[in-house]
């Protein structure tokens, strides 16, 4: 009697102490990220790293952003709308490719999807299909871009609400850039400017606001000892309440050395990117 009351003494402590299916899902999701951000993999992990985000589906039966969709506090993927995106390459070495989409509106829109466009590498993986979202990564350097999109807090808009929102939401633990596995510490915006101005006296007829930022931070290396600096470079419009990003992800040093490719590569993937009407041009 004493021998089975410890074996169901023990049934219980496990299953106490079991980690839920999306805290399984984020451990595999970090594995995984940490290869790509600490830019040291080679092919053969850069596999099994696609392994372990295919696994995490898998764990919980659901993409692992899709507990932040309630979040109105954290930056979540802009997800796709109305089938498969068009991807062409483009010029004469194909080099570039275009990305032409649609990403699902804002409640209460008038359409159920808002086109977007942008151009990337053509030799950039995409990651995250299963889950709708849209992120590509750099295998070389671990390089990245994001699709993301957040609610505005009340009685503000693109304009007038603060630089420290936009770090706040991106690197919410609750946002879908951490729920990808990136651990990411001391966000801060150091750099923001408006580049359509919606409430200025020239703005064009059916103005879609623009600003354009850069973001600060840190991300802990697989080891969880060391962190490595990381610069985000952030284009957003603004969709009724709803702000739409694009969110690329760069190395620190490559970012800030002046002409490098890394700096001017994010920045092309920026300055193309277009939501709203323009998308379709």
């Amino acid at each position: 009697m004493k021998t089975i009351y410890l074996i169901s003494l023990f049934l219980h402590a496990s299953t106490a102490f079991q980690p839920s299916r999306s805290q399984q899902a984020v451990v595999q999701t970090t594995r995984c990220n940490a290869l790509l951000d600490d830019g040291n993999f080679d092919r053969r992990s850069f596999l099994s790293s696609g392994a372990i985000l295919a696994s995490s589906v898998l764990v919980t039966g659901a993409p692992p952003n899709a507990v932040a969709e309630d979040s109105e506090a954290a930056a979540i993927y802009a997800y796709r709308s109305g089938g498969l995106p068009s991807l062409r390459p483009i010029g004469l070495t194909k080099l570039t490719t275009r990305y032409e989409g649609y990403v699902e509106a804002p409640k209460g829109y008038e359409k159920s999807g808002i086109p977007i466009s942008f151009e990337f590498p053509s030799d950039w993986l995409q990651l995250d299909k299963l889950g709708g979202g849209i992120q590509y990564v750099d295998q070389r350097n671990g390089d990245k871009l994001y699709v993301l999109k957040a609610s505005l807090p009340a009685d503000t808009d693109l304009k007038t609400v603060t630089k420290s929102w936009f770090a706040d939401v991106i690197l919410s633990p609750q946002g879908d850039v951490a729920r990808s596995g990136v651990v990411a510490e001391g966000g801060r915006i150091s750099r923001s400017q408006m580049t359509t101005d919606c409430s200025a006296e020239d703005a064009p007829k059916n103005c879609i606001g623009r600003r354009r930022m850069i973001l600060k931070y840190d991300t802990v290396t697989g080891s969880g000892v060391q962190t490595v600096e990381r610069r985000g470079l952030i284009d957003a419009y603004q969709i009724q309440n709803d702000v739409y990003m694009m969110v690329t992800s760069s190395n620190a040093i490559k970012f800030e050395q002046k002409g490098s490719r890394e700096r001017e590569t994010v920045e092309n993937i920026c300055q193309s990117f277009k939501v709203g009407p323009a998308a379709l041009s």
